[in-house]
């Protein structure tokens, strides 16, 4: 009885979650080296590392006082908003470790909301590169 109890509130909770809410999770990078969460923060979307194989400092970073800071545990994803005509999230930015430059970013789930699409871009979302993560399961 409480097994299937713990199932009907697992699906009224799924059930109730708003679409926009959808993103919130934990991701594997395609390569399984590093792991984010994306969260809300108030009204917004951001994300974090969480794990990554080789942790490494934000050496790149244009603020000399974040370059010691560690990668893991630090915010990437900043201020992204969830566009129900379109279903992406976008108006956000992307913050890269890898040559720390802050690019405009959209977000979209495929695959039943078992990939994550991220891409990043300066300008134009034709001019950049998307990334995919897959769902923790």
């Amino acid at each position: 009885m409480k097994f299937y109890l713990i199932i009907i509130f697992s699906l009224a909770t799924l059930l109730n979650r708003a679409p926009s809410d959808a993103i919130i999770g934990e991701y594997w990078a395609e390569d399984k080296s590093g792991k984010i969460a994306v969260f809300k923060c108030e009204n917004k979307y951001c994300g974090r590392i969480i794990w990554r194989k080789e942790n490494g400092k934000d050496t790149k970073n244009p603020d000399e006082r974040k370059r010691d800071r560690n990668i893991v545990g630090s915010q990437f994803l900043h201020d992204f908003q969830y566009n129900a005509d379109e279903k992406i999230w976008d108006g956000g930015s992307l913050y890269s470790f890898d040559d720390g430059n802050t690019y405009k970013g959209k977000m979209w789930l495929e695959d039943s909301g078992k990939t994550l699409k991220m891409r990043g871009y300066i300008g134009f979302s034709l001019m950049g590169k998307t990334a995919t993560f897959k769902r923790v399961n």
